[in-house]
């Protein structure tokens, strides 16, 4: 029946309370029941029919229990949250409250399950326990003025209890926010605690959790085991050790800076030769235990460490006469430290003033090598009998260069002088390059990948920072001796040290940097590779190398023209 056939005889007392018996131009918002679809004009009429068809007394609970505004509203939305999660919830059995529940202190429920369910704004002005609240709310008496003892208008009151509703839930809507916030901030600390872990089951040590934003590249130099496998890397230590001590004359009275200093390993050698002073700077949590190895080691009077990025810092003096930094990393040139150094140079070197190391040296070679290939490249082809072709990066897509200790019987080609880097000159536009190369093949072989590697040489003047350039294009020659070994150069007129990372050296853990070629080249003794090597900072992470080689194959005898295609491959060092 609709409302608009409804006559007066075909209404009733409580057929009146009823939804579907107004007009429409006399309506409010309708009230649903809170177990069935039953629509109601007043609470009161509602919660009668709630007594009478599904055994729920909301008045007298409330009541009973003194249920204030809120709790009121948290037992409403929660009946109507199990309602809508399971029809029938209460429908036919009364509903028991009895004022322990847990919904009725829990500030979720203050959020309506119904939006803009208008029973919750007629809690707070209406006595639900009255008999004569329906009528006072049906038959409202006339608006009364100032000073004359009435009450605000019922619209008033509704109005009042609305913006209170509404008050309410912009402060449930702050509460969660704030609760989404905690939970972000310990999200954040979660990544960085795994983050830490995993570093730490490395490293032996677990680093305090910074939360100013800094470089996770200091903090993968927080922990023991990276130094530990840097100083047991006898060409390494061995190396800076040698020069300097070989060297007192140049340290004497000296102030010196070490970049990156790590357990202040080089600031101590420092120390030990002479230096006056010695600045050690590193932005990682090992400076900590860098001071206590100075104390420790009785050298607190002459080692002065400082806490940050070389960058952003102010020294305690204005100019040094060396700096020292073990800044090198895998293809020289990965993690980017060299750039820090430069600009330690270019603020606080005095005119005349040595680097150690002096100069650097990329190199090129290629390698024919079935034991590798077997065991890292065509693993894929057979796991446990399966083929896992997915695992290889797709035709096109840049590869990861690889970083292992080669052989040195597995070089088969004349190495290729790639850059040269004088420390003392170089801007840091210097270490993007491309660079020409080519390759003399001197054994018949497969070549499987190109290989590439650094060395360093230590000078006693910037000057002269390392040997001449005929001199490091020569080809390497290893007589077996420790020298030879240990040192690509070692002149005892000039007093002039360096170590390689070559696979013709003592291995060090820099390794070497392998790059895997798309197919194998079928090379006989006399062939060259010629080619293009390009190496760049990743546009993503400046501290990785994005690294491009173009190439072709000449046979032995034959002119350029006569070579085989050109080949572009790209590969990432992460």
């Amino acid at each position: 029946m609709s409302a608009a056939s409804c006559t007066g005889s075909e209404s009733d007392g409580s057929q009146d309370d009823r939804w579907d018996d107004w007009e429409g131009d006399e309506m409010d918002a309708p009230m649903k029941c809170l177990f069935c679809a039953e629509l109601f004009r007043q609470p009161a009429a509602l919660f009668r029919h709630a007594s009478a068809a599904h055994a729920f007394d909301f008045p007298a609970i409330r009541s009973a229990l003194g249920l204030d505004f809120y709790q009121s509203m948290r037992a409403v939305n929660y009946i109507r949250a199990r309602v809508l999660a399971e029809p029938g919830f209460g429908a036919a059995a009364g509903l028991a409250i009895d004022g322990s529940e847990s919904f009725l202190s829990d500030d979720a429920f203050l959020k309506p399950v119904i939006p803009d369910d208008s029973l919750l704004y007629a809690l707070d002005d209406l006595d639900l326990g009255d008999p004569d609240a329906e009528d006072q709310h049906r038959h409202p008496e006339p608006q009364r003025g100032p000073g004359s003892g009435g009450s605000d208008a019922p619209g008033e009151r509704e109005m009042a209890a609305r913006v209170r509703l509404l008050e309410q839930q912009l402060e449930q809507r702050d509460r969660e926010m704030a609760a989404l916030a905690a939970q972000f901030e310990d999200y954040k600390q979660l990544v960085k605690r795994q983050f830490y872990d995993s570093a730490s089951d490395a490293a032996g040590a677990e680093p305090e959790a910074r939360g100013d934003g800094s470089d996770y590249y200091f903090d993968s130099y927080a922990g023991n085991d990276i130094h530990m496998q840097m100083l047991q890397d006898k060409v390494r230590t061995d190396g800076y050790r040698d020069f300097m001590y070989d060297n007192k004359d140049l340290f004497k009275g000296k102030v010196v800076l070490d970049v990156g200093c790590g357990t202040g390993i080089l600031s101590m050698f420092a120390a030990r030769a002479g230096a006056a002073k010695v600045v050690a700077v590193d932005n990682s949590d090992i400076i900590h235990r860098a001071q206590a190895n100075v104390i420790e080691n009785g050298l607190g009077d002459v080692v002065v460490l400082v806490r940050g990025k070389i960058e952003e810092l102010e020294l305690p003096v204005d100019r040094v006469d060396i700096i020292v930094s073990e800044w090198m990393g895998y293809f020289l040139l990965f993690e980017a430290m060299l750039d820090s150094v430069l600009v330690a140079r270019d603020r606080y070197l005095a005119p005349g003033g040595l680097l150690a190391p002096s100069a650097s040296y990329i190199y090129l070679t290629a390698i024919s090598d079935e034991a590798y290939m077997s065991d890292k490249v065509r693993y894929w082809d057979s796991v446990y009998g399966f083929k896992m072709s997915a695992m290889r990066p797709p035709e096109g897509e840049a590869k990861e260069a690889d970083v292992d200790v080669v052989p040195a019987e597995s070089v088969a080609a004349s190495r290729a002088l790639l850059a040269e880097i004088d420390h003392g000159s170089a801007t840091p536009a210097v270490l993007d390059f491309s660079s020409p190369f080519a390759l003399r093949i001197a054994r018949d072989a497969d070549i499987h990948a190109l290989l590439g590697y650094f060395d360093v040489a230590f000078s006693r003047s910037q000057a002269a920072p390392g040997p001449g350039r005929e001199e490091l294009c020569l080809p390497v020659h290893d007589d077996g001796g420790d020298v030879a070994a240990r040192a690509l150069w070692r002149q005892p007129a000039s007093r002039m040290g360096g170590f390689t990372t070559g696979p013709h050296g003592t291995p060090t853990h820099w390794k070497q940097t392998i790059f895997v070629l798309r197919a194998p080249i079928a090379a006989k003794q006399g062939d060259e590779l010629r080619g293009t090597f390009a190496c760049r900072k990743s546009a993503t992470n400046p501290r990785e190398l994005d690294l491009e080689i173009t190439y072709c194959h000449i046979p032995a005898g034959a002119a350029a023209a006569a070579a085989g295609p050109s080949v572009c491959e790209k590969y990432r060092l992460r």
